[in-house]
């Protein structure tokens, strides 16, 4: 791991492989360590690979603000620019792909291809609704039931979910229910990121700047690089998926039969077998 200041805050950082340039940004309450085994990993016999922890993530430091789309696009900025990559494909999954979608509408020149996994745009969706998707799992049933929370009514479900997972890990409070993927579930960093996550909520506004609107649909129809959309089937960001075919009518889309937003994780094989294709590589080769 390295770290670099830009930007007014430190990053850490970590590269791979060799090749073009690919880097990867990681969603809210994730780190970079999402990509590294069935991503990086693989992908990097290919191309030089770049994970790096947003702010107020990993091992990268918390500022008490700057949590809005623009200025961790600023943030990625500052990172390229020290590592001097001029060109990269670009991945990005939640957050981080409104992160990424951000910097390739500022700086479109930077970026050879963008890839945007499940992606809420604020500017085509600025609630997120329980009703959002017709599916709830066994297990989010049981998170809405006990905690306590109007979900019905609920303006930004996928952050309460978070935020209720976060603070039950710390205070030993739970469901007995799984997903295939549960945030801040089980292994050695888990309590680590749901403090880290729980703090980021308490301690800066980045409750507050995650939801404003960045990018907007105008921009988004003019990009000039190929895009590739992945969305889970049953991912409650689908209203951005449905706002964004008529805007790209050119672009790549695919769906994820029967899956929920973090179908990178519980879906690779099939999510890795599309953006390798999407990249021009053949990972089994």
């Amino acid at each position: 791991m390295a770290e670099v200041q830009v930007n007014g805050v430190t990053l850490a950082y970590q590269q791979m492989g060799e090749g073009p340039d690919l880097v990867f940004v990681h969603g809210l309450a994730a780190s970079r360590a999402f990509w590294f085994i069935q991503y990086a990993m693989p992908l990097s016999r290919y191309f030089r690979i770049t994970l790096y922890d947003l702010r107020g993530h990993g091992y990268s430091s918390m500022p008490p603000t700057g949590y809005d789309a623009v200025t961790a696009a600023s943030d990625l900025l500052g990172l390229l620019d020290h590592l001097g990559i001029e060109q990269c494909a670009l991945v990005g999954h939640s957050y981080g792909g409104g992160v990424a979608l951000e910097f390739t509408g500022l700086h479109p020149a930077r970026v050879s291809k963008l890839a945007i996994l499940d992606t809420k745009i604020n500017a085509l969706q600025p609630t997120q609704r329980l009703s959002d998707s017709p599916y709830l799992s066994p297990f989010e049933v049981d998170v809405a039931g006990k905690s306590g929370h109007d979900w019905d009514n609920e303006p930004q479900v996928g952050l309460l979910f978070l935020e209720v997972l976060a603070r039950w890990k710390l205070g030993g409070g739970g469901s007995e229910t799984k997903d295939v993927f549960t945030p801040f579930g089980e292994g050695r960093g888990a309590q680590r990121t749901a403090k880290q996550f729980v703090a980021l909520l308490d301690e800066t506004t980045a409750s507050q700047e995650v939801v404003v609107p960045g990018i907007n649909g105008a921009t988004i129809a003019a990009l000039p690089m190929p895009v590739l959309w992945i969305y889970g089937d049953w991912s409650r960001c689908m209203p951005t998926y449905r706002a964004l075919l008529p805007l790209r009518p050119a672009s790549e889309f695919r769906i994820i039969p029967e899956e929920g937003h973090f179908f990178p994780i519980s879906n690779s094989g099939i999510v890795m077998g599309w953006l390798s294709e999407f990249l021009g590589v053949t990972p089994s080769a």
